[in-house]
């Protein structure tokens, strides 16, 4: 069984034994002799002469997210871990896959851990996958394969509607990526007809090694099902048979635009030591597993806690990225009570144009005019930016926020109840000033460009600027929105849905 893992099995809650014919379970740890692996080298490197137990790089474009994922693996001489929301059959998909069949080809060991809200969309891609001996596949709370997602759901509400959010990315327990990136085409912003902005870390140093405890927390945690007990449930083939198919795939798109964007030599520059990294301090900051068992609703959480202290410390500036915003009334007043003290509120997220979930913008709508009231600034994204690419509608998915230019954070979590309450959320927190002021100068510059300003008019009514090259244009109602969409928006406002936002 190797020298990470231990025979459990015993542990599993009777719920799933009732759904799922249950395959031994094998307990397994991260690696911690690593240091003698190419990126361990390279890191080891980085730190002689320095002080700092930690440094960072920023992911904001996609084509870096995408290559430095890509580099990572091809680089992999022990273990690949990787937790995710979500993984699409798409072309960043299946090139993640085959990279990661590869490295297993080499020896690699590779543990993929991913929640269950959307994962029966490639049960058969996982199944396979976890057919090769160097590659085991878990689900994080799975839903019963032998009914409807929806009956299970219906019946399981307070179990099942709670989800794994958090996305880590670590290899050789040398180097993480930590962030809001899924493992799908629009999170790299390719030049598809949806693209995600969004934002990742890459970390190496001390937060490593807390990233990869709490990926083994998650692993080794009694929601967490090997893939395998779907087996006799879903049709599949073999590893070859799908890396055959997932080839074919990304070998159609190999001249294309998504690809070309990809940049694969960012991991080389890290291990050539050529990498601009950001020395800095570095908290990891994540929700335990036990979160999605706990049925006390407002029970604050780790990241909720830690967040909130953050947050409340700023003196002068604070800056927030959330594309599912729902403050809620206490949400409001707590952002008002800053404002109160002096300090520049700045509040970004999406508008009913670029949202991908109508639901959580009825109920954010309610709390704008409350929070523009407060002197709260308030900037919702543009579903599009350049006037020739309005078949591609942009949609914000980052979540970070800045304090005072000295502290960033980057991570899952969105200021929502859903965050808050019911997901389980990570991320991570760094005190740097470069970092901070060039995060939150990217934001500030580049809102003229991509987002409207929200305001209330002398009539206490919601107005959108629209700056463009030809001036200022002031829209009355939800900007670059059909009747119906806004019609369906509203119907959606008036149901109780706040507390699932």
């Amino acid at each position: 069984m190797g020298m990470f893992s231990t025979l459990v099995g015993s542990r599993l809650p009777p719920r799933y034994q009732r759904f799922f014919k249950l395959p031994p379970r094998v307990e397994s740890f991260k690696s911690s002799d690593t240091a003698d692996t190419a990126i361990g080298k390279a890191v080891a490197k980085w730190f002689e002469g320095r002080e700092a137990t930690a440094a960072v790089y920023r992911l904001d474009a996609g084509g870096d997210a995408l290559g430095a994922r890509i580099g990572l693996i091809a680089r992999a001489e022990r273990t690949i871990d990787i937790q995710s929301y979500l993984i699409k059959d798409d072309v960043s998909g299946n090139l993640i896959a085959m990279q990661l069949a590869a490295a297993a080809d080499r020896g690699v060991r590779v543990r993929l851990l991913m929640d269950d809200a959307l994962t029966d969309e490639v049960d058969a891609g996982l199944l396979s996958l976890d057919q090769h001996a160097n590659i085991e596949v878990r689900v994080f709370n799975p839903f019963p394969r032998r009914r409807s997602r929806f009956i299970s759901l219906l019946a399981n509400f307070n179990i099942l509607n709670r989800r794994m959010h958090n996305k880590t990315f670590t290899v050789d327990n040398q180097v993480t990526i930590v962030g809001g990136r899924n493992l799908a085409d629009e999170y790299y912003q390719t030049g598809g007809t949806t693209e995600f902005i969004d934002e990742d870390l890459l970390a190496i140093g001390s937060p490593v090694d807390e990233v990869s405890d709490g990926f083994d927390e998650y692993w080794n945690s009694p929601e967490a099902i090997p893939v395998s007990a779907f087996d006799r449930l879903v049709a599949h083939g073999g590893v070859k048979e799908s890396l055959q198919e997932a080839r074919k795939l990304v070998d159609a798109h190999r001249d294309g635009p998504f690809l070309r964007e990809v940049n694969s030599d960012l991991i080389d520059d890290l291990v050539a030591n050529k990498l601009d990294l950001i020395e800095a301090g570095v908290e990891v900051v994540q929700d335990h597993p036990d979160k999605v068992r706990s049925l006390i609703r407002h029970e604050p959480s780790a990241s909720l806690e830690y967040l909130r202290k953050m947050v409340s410390a700023a003196e002068r500036e604070l800056i927030v990225i959330s594309p599912y915003f729902v403050p809620q009334q206490q949400g409001v007043d707590f952002f008002a009570s800053l404002v109160q003290r002096g300090v520049r509120v700045v509040i970004v997220t999406n508008s009913l144009a670029s949202t991908n979930h109508k639901s959580v913008h009825a109920v954010y709508a309610r709390y704008r005019k409350p929070l523009l009231s407060h002197g709260i600034e308030l900037y919702e994204l543009r579903p599009w930016y350049d006037s020739t690419r309005m078949d591609r509608t942009l949609t914000l998915h980052s979540k970070v926020a800045t304090v005072d230019r000295r502290r960033a954070f980057v991570g899952s979590f969105n200021l929502d109840p859903r965050s808050l309450y019911l997901n389980t959320e990570m991320g991570i927190a760094v005190e740097s000033e470069q970092l901070a002021n060039d995060i939150a100068d990217s934001i500030l510059n580049t809102l003229p460009v991509y987002a409207y300003a929200l305001s209330l008019s002398k009539k206490n009514k919601l107005q959108w600027k629209l700056s463009t090259a030809g001036g200022d244009e002031v829209i009355t109602t939800e900007p670059h929105t059909s009747l119906r969409r806004r019609f369906l928006t509203k119907l959606m406002s008036l149901l109780p849905i706040e507390g699932q936002m």
